[in-house]
């Protein structure tokens, strides 16, 4: 077996996806940009030719040794995550890991895959690919490596992050390098928002899933919209968006002439506007746990199909949500419950954080390869905070905006105009969106103001909906005659799973008093203990705390002590000399966390599925 043939082998192993684009690209046999330069002690380094320079990718003189010193730079540290750009020849990489230890992970994104096949030619590579603390990305898998940046950037680990720039590789690819550093950026502030939303929500969101799990029994699931619009040729039906944007007010009166010819997606703050302009919406969407009741004040008599998630108000649902349609994860034990009894999954998704994307992803999800936009500012168009329908639900509109983080971003004409760093969260999001999609999709933004969001088509409502919305559908129909998901078995069913909570909770209470019973012996009895000794008791804890965390009832407790989690991981990994006796201290912290949660958790059980419906 040849030397690449060993290496993609290897690399298989952990990455078949970069593996496959290698070897395709390896098999090819056509020349390359990049050569490798033989050295006098019959070594080699790749040398790139751009622009009518050479340049080389490590020291012709000693590659060793200026890899080991620019190694060197870097005071590596228990916990952190290296975010490397480029890979070169690997041995830097190589001279990285041999100053990491088990607990560090080394992140690397090697942008020209002619340089990474080169490499694979040249060089022994095997252990690299190998190393379980090795992830290596080009960009044909770049959707790959952003799910791995999400998995691995968490808000305990976020002040343990540090970049690496190989050498000559900001200068070579200055536009790629940015966009790396700005994707693990971004997920930094994404975890920091996250963070926020959880300590400020924990217990509600808690609270919000138990309603929703007992009401999911009775209702329906996007899936069952998906496959209602697979039977029906809706290609060349467009999906609208509704949102709450300032320039709404102008425009909305548009909307009522193309019912029954595109689908209508309508975010819950912008409901008011188009029941006063008498539109009625195909889906109304609503995510947020904590949303105003007075959006809906107005939707008293009016009957919609709403779509949501376990974290919506519960509230709306209550008073207004008639026939509602699910989407998205709550926990694994939960979801395997949901497909044991259908074959009709709930659809998960990844969320950009609002409604409007949720929508957007939902348009995705349904089939509809054009999209349009309306009311889609993403900014404070002409000063302005909201549709007009929103009134002073808010406050008022100067307050509102002087209480944001404000940053300016360009409309369509390249004027700037303000907006909040939330939004411009968004409107980046949807430009990432609409960047990576590879299956057609056309998004037009309707929206006529606000920010322009890269990746559109910008034109007047009036002219899209003349070209776009030319056929009667008349979906809404076929959404109403969706039955519930599930029969009346598999409803018994799931309320039997929803009781076996309390069994799952004792369960997991047990398992919190043993673990706490271990750790308080060895932190009393550590000064006496042979290395044997605290090793074996060691070796129990760690096998408890797997069990602990491999437990279902596990999603339920982080709902209630996610603080505690945080700072427990905080310090474990920023404390670099802790002592067992302080680990043990802290983790039992943890466990006390944890009881105190479970005792909350049965306070809302009773009072949110016993009490109301069982």
């Amino acid at each position: 077996m040849k030397r690449w043939e060993r290496n993609i082998r290897a690399l298989a192993q952990r990455n078949w996806q970069t593996a496959a684009v290698l070897e395709q690209r390896i098999l090819k046999d056509n020349a390359y940009s990049i050569q490798a330069e033989k050295l006098n002690d019959n070594t080699s380094i790749l040398k790139l030719s751009k622009d009518g320079y050479q340049w080389r990718l490590n020291s012709c003189l000693d590659p060793q040794t200026a890899s080991k010193l620019y190694a060197d730079q870097y005071q590596v540290k228990p916990f952190y995550r290296y975010f490397i750009f480029g890979f070169s020849d690997g041995r830097i990489i190589r001279q990285l890991l041999e100053k990491c230890d088990d607990s560090n992970l080394l992140l690397i994104y090697e942008p020209d895959k002619e340089i990474f096949a080169q490499a694979v030619l040249q060089y022994d590579l095997e252990d690299l690919f190998l190393d379980h603390r090795v992830w290596i990305g080009i960009p044909e898998t770049w959707e790959q490596l952003e799910n791995l940046v999400a998995g691995v950037v968490e808000f305990s680990y976020i002040k343990l992050v540090e970049f690496c720039i190989l050498p000559a590789y900001n200068v070579l690819y200055p536009n790629e390098c940015k966009t790396y550093i700005n994707e693990v950026v971004e997920r930094i502030h994404y975890e920091i928002a996250e963070m926020k939303t959880s300590e400020n929500f924990n217990r509600e969101l808690a609270v919000n899933a138990m309603f929703h799990m007992r009401n999911i029994v009775n209702q329906r699931n996007c899936f069952q919209i998906k496959k209602e619009l697979e039977c029906i040729e809706h290609e060349n039906i467009p999906a609208i968006i509704i949102a709450a944007g300032p320039s709404l007010d102008k425009n909305i009166h548009r909307m009522k002439s193309v019912q029954g010819k595109a689908f209508i997606f309508v975010v819950d703050a912008a409901l008011r506007t188009v029941i006063r302009e008498g539109i009625r919406p195909d889906l109304v969407c609503t995510t947020d746990p904590r949303v105003p009741e007075r959006f809906f004040e107005t939707a008293e008599t009016h009957k919609f199909l709403w779509a949501c998630t376990y974290w919506t108000s519960p509230q709306v649902i209550k008073k207004y949500g008639g026939k509602v349609f699910y989407y998205n994860s709550l926990m694994h034990w939960w979801d395997e419950a949901l497909r044991r009894e259908t074959k009709e999954p709930l659809p998960i998704m990844e969320s950009g954080g609002s409604v409007s994307t949720d929508a957007f992803q939902l348009a995705r999800y349904f089939g509809f390869r054009t999209i349009i936009f309306v009311g889609q500012d993403l900014a404070f168009t002409g000063g302005q905070s909201h549709t007009k329908g929103i009134g002073d639900i808010l406050g008022g509109n100067d307050s509102y905006i002087g209480s944001r983080k404000i940053v300016q971003v360009e409309d369509a004409d390249g004027n700037l105009l303000e907006t909040d760093f939330q939004m411009d969260y968004y409107r980046r999001w949807f430009e990432k969106q609409i960047e990576k999609d590879r299956t057609g999709l056309r998004v037009i933004d309707a929206t006529e103001g606000g920010a322009k969001i890269k990746g559109t088509i910008i034109q007047p409502l009036s002219e899209t909906l003349e070209q776009e919305c030319k056929r009667e559908i008349g979906l809404h129909r076929i959404l109403e005659e969706i039955p519930p998901a599930f029969n009346e078995v598999q409803k018994n069913c799931l309320n039997k799973k929803i009781l076996g909570l309390e069994d799952l909770k004792r369960e997991f209470y047990a398992l919190v008093e043993t673990e706490i019973m271990q750790e308080k012996k060895l932190a009393e009895e550590y000064c006496f203990m042979d290395s044997s000794q605290i090793a074996f008791e060691l070796k129990k804890i760690m096998e408890q705390n797997e069990k602990l965390e491999q437990h279902p009832f596990i999603n339920w407790i982080e709902f209630y002590s996610s603080k505690e989690e945080r700072e427990l991981k905080e310090n474990i990994c920023t404390k670099e000399d802790m002592d067992i006796p302080e680990m043990m201290e802290q983790s039992i912290r943890l466990m006390e966390a944890y009881q105190a949660a479970a005792v909350l958790f049965e306070e809302d059980f009773q009072k949110a599925v016993l009490e109301d419906v069982f």
